[in-house]
């Protein structure tokens, strides 16, 4: 816990410092004001969008995700354990229990907002209480308190606003040095384009500090419930291992309370109990953390994600648990590298070669200036592109799989996919509640996964996909065909979605080809007419 108290401090006292230097060396370089009304700008910007966004928030999830407030009796009735748990947390810390809102669907997530301790909103899905035993409920809603204790909400937002300062300071300097003499204007560049490393260098410890918060709240759910059930529900949420028996008393159970927007707290034990027998067999989650311990790709998908990969905090639970001397399951994932007989030499090829897949578009470009032709640069870098979407998305025969083999390959690659196939049901969306929402969550016998849906006719046709023609494939049976990518998580780029509904076809690579051929046939054109 200190250690982390004190890496957040470090980190957000860097953010700070580097923006009083640059203020400093660019007030003094350009004797204008125009740099302080732009810093004032954004901070009077960043406290008005911060004082209203609890309420815009509001009116959105309402509006788009069928987010419901329950009333504080309701809480009382059906959840008991976690209606205790908020008002013992709020009362040891003087503050307003939080608001409770609930989103009618089958994704388990949780997430809060808010400005300030005292009027704090805990949103969690029908998902949570479907998939999640009431204990792991009662530690994920603890995780969520542990962001309100430490008013997350006050730092980070006081964090984003530093690293935008420092953009505007790169905005006004540039502006600045075009109209100064040419000495000035040099200095003014200078510390412009100082100003520009410190926003990138920002953006990166933005995201290390939000990733220092989680494992303070990781910290502070397992101060009121045991580590092993936060450990065991971000098992279930990040990496989809939850297997939930598809009897018709489920069903039944989900139709009677779906119009009630809640789940009867002893029948959401129950399916609770259900997806609790997963987590029993620690091998397969252990599996799972392989591509988080062993995967080169690893570290740098967490570098640009506000959350730690799972595995990391699967780990951080058990050294709590050990030090508190509680029981905690044995996540071997040395005995599970040996048992999938984990080569990482072969890891790191792998790894080299994809690196080199996604350069390689850029190399075909240099390969044209070094042969003399830089007038065609941009068609061989769009000629590059095409020649990789093989790679990227191979066009053999999709096989078999599950999400329990697919999460428990540690050659998983967030740059090639894999062509496969899965038999179940999407059962509700990435963005919980989302009327337009097109990606969806599929369940099959081991877990879930979400199923990324890309139109050809971009945003527009994904938003009309989520409204009309994603609804009538939720809880019909069928498959899902795609590219299994995995980053800090696992997903399929969907190729097509078959059930009793009909077909769902997409296009994930239309306009990648479409835009390539266009910058061919109009480079050409341009280097041939001049």
């Amino acid at each position: 816990m200190a250690r982390l108290f004190f890496a957040s401090l470090i980190t957000f006292g860097i953010l700070v410092g580097m923006v009083i230097g640059v203020i400093l060396a660019a007030m003094v370089a350009a004797g204008e004001v125009n740099l302080t009304v732009a810093i004032a700008l954004t901070v009077v910007i960043n406290l008005l969008i911060w004082l209203i966004s609890p309420w815009l928030s509001d009116l959105t999830l309402r509006w788009f995700n069928q987010l419901e407030f329950l009333d504080d009796g309701t809480v009382k009735e059906r959840y008991p354990g976690i209606h205790q748990l908020i008002h013992q947390v709020a009362g040891d810390y003087r503050f307003k229990a939080p608001r409770i809102g609930f989103i009618p669907d089958r994704n388990p997530t949780a997430f809060t907002y808010g400005l300030l301790r005292g009027n704090a909103r805990i949103v969690v899905t029908q998902g949570i209480f479907e998939f999640l035993s009431e204990e792991e409920q009662r530690a994920v809603v603890a995780h969520e308190l542990g962001h309100i204790v430490n008013r997350d909400f006050i730092l980070m937002t006081m964090a984003g606003m530093l690293v935008q300062i420092l953009y505007q300071i790169y905005a006004v300097l540039v502006r600045s040095q075009r109209t100064s003499s040419s000495k000035e204007g040099n200095k003014l560049a200078i510390i412009g384009f100082v100003a520009l490393i410190g926003y990138y260098i920002g953006i990166y410890l933005l995201l290390y500090l939000s990733r220092t918060r989680e494992y303070l709240a990781d910290a502070f759910s397992a101060s009121r419930v045991e580590p092993r059930h936060l450990a065991s529900a971000l098992i279930k949420i990040a990496y989809g291992i939850v297997a939930i028996e598809d009897t018709e008393a489920t069903q039944s159970l989900l139709r009677s309370t779906r119009h009630l927007g809640v789940i009867d707290v002893k029948n959401a034990r129950y399916t609770g109990l259900l997806a609790e027998s997963t987590v029993a067999n620690p091998g397969a989650a252990a599996e799972a953390m392989l591509f988080d311990t062993y995967n080169p790709w690893a570290a740098l998908v967490q570098l640009n994600s506000t959350h730690p990969l799972t595995g990391r905090r699967v780990a951080h639970l058990g050294e709590i648990a050990k030090a508190k001397g509680q029981g905690f399951a044995d996540y071997d994932v040395e005995a599970a590298a040996a048992r999938v007989h984990l080569d990482r030499g072969k890891l790191w090829r792998q790894f080299l070669g994809e690196l080199l897949l996604l350069v390689a578009p850029l190399l075909f470009g240099l390969v044209a200036g070094i042969m003399g032709a830089w007038q065609l640069a941009p068609a061989a870098i769009a000629l590059g592109v095409l020649a990789t979407l093989p790679l990227r998305y191979p066009f053999r025969t999709p096989k078999a799989a599950t999400v329990m083999a697919l999460m428990g390959d540690p050659g998983a690659s967030p740059i090639r996919g894999q062509p496969v196939r899965l038999e179940g049901k999407a059962i509700g969306r990435v963005h919980p509640g989302f009327i337009a929402g097109e990606d969806v969550i599929f369940q099959d016998k081991t877990g879930l996964m979400a199923v990324d849906f890309r139109s050809m006719l971009g945003l527009i046709g994904n938003l009309f996909a989520g409204w009309k023609r994603v609804p009538k494939h939720l809880d019909q049976a069928g498959e899902a065909t795609g590219w299994f990518r995995r980053s800090m998580g696992g997903y399929l780029i969907l190729r097509e979605l078959n059930t009793t509904a009909g077909a769902l076809k997409a296009k994930p690579f239309f306009w990648q080809v479409v835009l390539s051929l266009i910058v061919i046939v109009g480079n050409v054109i341009v280097v041939a007419g001049g």
